[in-house]
């Protein structure tokens, strides 16, 4: 082949490419939109998920102490609290580390 098929050639083979790249690129876009929804949405339920669960895990171990040495209810609400903070800190690090 003579170079100068070769650079005939030569610019329609990078046209393709090119093209190709960019319908690539478009695609990835378009599926990266559709997922962040979503991902959002499950990033909020996880999030959710990790404050509730400490929280009730604590407020009943809290009732269940109180109930055994029946002080009221100044251990059901420490340990409710302490389960908030708990939450609180597993949510903050799953979101930096997402981020």
């Amino acid at each position: 082949m003579s170079p100068e098929a070769q650079d005939k050639e030569a610019p329609d083979s990078r046209k393709v490419f090119v093209s190709e790249i960019e319908r690539r690129r478009r695609r990835k876009e378009e599926n990266d939109r559709d997922t962040s929804f979503w991902r959002s949405v499950g990033m909020m339920g996880t999030v959710g998920w990790s404050v509730a669960l400490p929280t009730a895990i604590g407020t009943l171990f809290g009732r269940w102490l109180d109930s055994r040495l029946q002080s009221g209810y100044v251990f059901m609400i420490f340990f409710m609290l302490v389960g908030v903070a708990l939450g609180c800190v597993i949510a903050w690090r799953m979101i930096s580390e997402k981020m």
